[in-house]
């Protein structure tokens, strides 16, 4: 209880005060210490309440936050070695074409021509240890 409280309690339970309270003012004023508890016991409940609501968005945030730095724990991968791969040959060939003699909206201009052919690649061998 605070000072005010215990102040107001002890003056009501005086019996050697001169004037002692009427009823109405001490109804008066235990309406005004009820309505204190009150709106103490409100506050109290409401910074509880929001307390645990920043501990649970600290909770959700912090699994996403260390699961973006990856594992805690090494796992045991099978380990790979193979020979790097080979990239096919590609061999091209352009067509010459001849330059026309005039220019003329109506007649066409050929394009010149590519041909392209690929060798295919060797399988490489794939060799695979286990730790």
């Amino acid at each position: 209880m605070e000072d005010f409280e215990h102040e107001l309690a002890r003056m009501m339970r005086d019996t050697q005060a001169n004037t002692p309270f009427e009823d109405q003012h001490r109804q008066r004023l235990q309406a005004g210490v009820r309505a204190r508890r009150r709106a103490r016991t409100v506050w109290m409940a409401t910074g509880s309440a929001l307390t645990i609501a920043g501990l649970g968005v600290g909770l959700e945030v912090l699994p996403s936050a260390s699961a973006q730095g990856g594992p805690t724990i090494p796992h045991h991968q099978p380990t790979s070695t193979t020979a790097p791969v080979p990239i096919p040959t590609r061999t091209c060939t352009t067509a010459p074409v001849p330059i026309p003699t005039h220019t003329s909206t109506t007649v066409p201009v050929p394009i010149p021509t590519r041909t392209c052919t690929t060798a295919p690649a060797p399988i490489p061998t794939h060799t695979s240890t286990t730790k």
